[in-house]
């Protein structure tokens, strides 16, 4: 359920062009397929900020012409990009534009993490501090010790900085501008879609969903089932700096 006003938090979630989605996957997934996968996962992230209380409009930014119709259809705003600017650049243009409708909280959050829950988005909605007070809250990814999302009050607290290692980059820059972040970690929402090997867990998740039909084929004809463990295993990420708090 969203929430209206400018004290629901505002849900950013940027998206690259179609054609240039997923190429990690190449090896196991067609350029059509990869295209109708990141589609089915934007749509589910979508449903699943839809579903969170507390989650007020949701801005994505794209410069993709399907991505953009998909978002419209879901009922989103859409942030229009010219071209593609790259994630960061894009969730920092997202930032803007809310804070200028007078958003006082921002969730950014990738379009390929469609193993998250409403009630893991709530999590990090009710454990952020109100929006009088200046916070970060992050999760970082399962692997690689990225970020997976990342909720600031107000939306300019830290500049957004995902990917590699940005679990550390986003503590340290907490910590340089006078916040304790909150590290909250989730099993779905730490688990983002990026290799071959993550499409079991994906299969095994969305079982019996006509979004995902194409994995069948898939994880028959690459044998990723029988190589790897349908369960989403946690595994360790970085440690926090110390004093980072976890609620």
């Amino acid at each position: 359920m969203r929430s209206a006003g400018t004290e629901a938090v505002w849900a950013i979630v940027p998206v690259k062009g179609l054609a240039r989605a997923k190429t990690r996957l190449a090896r196991v997934l067609s350029p059509s397929a990869r295209r109708e996968l990141v589609l089915a996962m934007f749509e589910d992230v979508l449903d699943i900020l839809r579903g969170t209380q507390g989650i007020g409009p949701i801005l994505v930014v794209t410069a993709d012409p399907k991505i953009a119709a998909l978002g419209e259809r879901k009922r989103a705003t859409i942030l229009r990009e010219s071209r593609s600017s790259g994630l960061n650049a894009a969730l920092r243009r997202g930032a803007r534009h809310a804070h200028r409708e007078g958003a006082k909280r921002v969730l950014f959050i990738p379009a390929d993490v469609p193993l998250a829950t409403p009630a893991e988005i709530g999590r990090i909605v009710s454990g952020a501090r109100t929006a009088e007070r200046r916070s970060a809250v992050i999760v970082p990814a399962r692997l690689g010790g990225g970020t997976n999302a990342l909720m600031l009050s107000p939306s300019d607290a830290l500049s957004p900085s995902f990917g590699e290692d940005s679990f550390a980059r986003h503590c340290r820059q907490a910590f340089e501008r006078g916040l304790e972040p909150q590290v909250v970690r989730l099993r779905g929402l730490s688990h983002d879609i990026d290799e071959p090997s993550d499409l079991a867990a994906l299969f095994e998740a969305k079982r019996g969903s006509a979004r995902y039909a194409l994995l069948h084929a898939v994880l028959r004809d690459h044998e990723i089932r029988r190589k790897t463990s349908p369960r989403i295993m946690m595994k360790t990420v970085p440690a926090a700096p110390m004093g980072v708090s976890e609620p």
